[in-house]
């Protein structure tokens, strides 16, 4: 179980996100909706733990084979940190590297074991259909490629947290298409939490939509038609002065 209870973090008054409590459940993939502006990457970069909340805590709490129960705060170091996968909205990685080779290295970073790595690196390609690209330049790549590349690494660990911060962005129709496979993949024994600006394309593959609004989670419950109603006003006036 993944809890975010009476999270706050804010660069400046009135730009952040402000007591926000949300609970998701393993299985469960959480759509993060709202204008341009309202939280949600701030929301998504503390269930990440990319962001340590000034106020309140974040803990994702998991349960072994054997029935014993571990949980870790985001705030207290790697413990959290990884078991997640997060793909944030500018999805920075080293251009200097060819793909396969980023991969192995973020793989060996992360933790994990030797004799997996070749394994995952090459799941995580075909998922994300980068095998043609295996030996390609990052740098030399499209800002969609990149992305993919980002998003790859951000499946590769089959990370218990997955956060995805406007995935859909960049791919073609096909892809978009394969992704909301895999996410329902991932989801049969992860937290997911997605944000975008399109409910109609998130509920592909979302059980829930949480609603984000002036620095304020304010709906945890909305369906895939209150989601798209709420929204569009929304998308209409955004709120200029917040950050998401």
């Amino acid at each position: 179980m993944l809890d975010l209870d009476d999270v706050t973090f804010q660069y400046a008054p009135g730009r952040g996100i402000r007591g926000a409590t949300l609970r998701v459940m393993p299985g469960e993939v959480i759509g993060v909706v709202g204008g341009n502006g309202a939280g949600k990457s701030t929301l998504l970069g503390l269930a990440a733990a990319a962001l340590v909340p000034q106020e309140g805590v974040v803990t994702l709490a998991l349960t072994d084979l054997g029935g014993r129960t571990r949980r870790y705060r985001s705030d207290l170091g790697i413990g959290y940190r990884r078991h997640v996968g997060y793909l944030t909205e500018l999805a920075p990685v080293y251009g200097e590297m060819g793909v396969a080779g980023y991969l192995r290295f973020r793989a060996k970073l992360r933790g994990e074991r030797f004799l997996r790595i070749r394994r995952r690196v090459g799941e995580a390609m075909e998922r994300c259909g980068l095998q043609a690209l295996r030996r390609e330049r990052i740098g030399r790549l499209s800002l969609g490629l990149r992305r993919r590349v980002a998003l790859a690494e951000a499946l590769m660990t089959l990370p218990e947290v997955l956060v995805l911060d406007d995935p859909f962005a960049g791919l073609d129709a096909s892809l978009r298409a394969s992704l909301s496979e895999v996410i329902r993949e991932v989801s049969s024994r992860a937290h997911v939490l997605i944000s975008g600006h399109d409910p109609e394309l998130l509920s592909a593959c979302c059980s829930r939509f949480v609603l984000v609004e002036r620095g304020r989670l304010s709906a945890d419950r909305l369906s895939r038609a209150e989601a798209i109603a709420r929204l569009r006003p929304a998308v209409a006036a955004p709120e200029g002065g917040l950050r998401a």
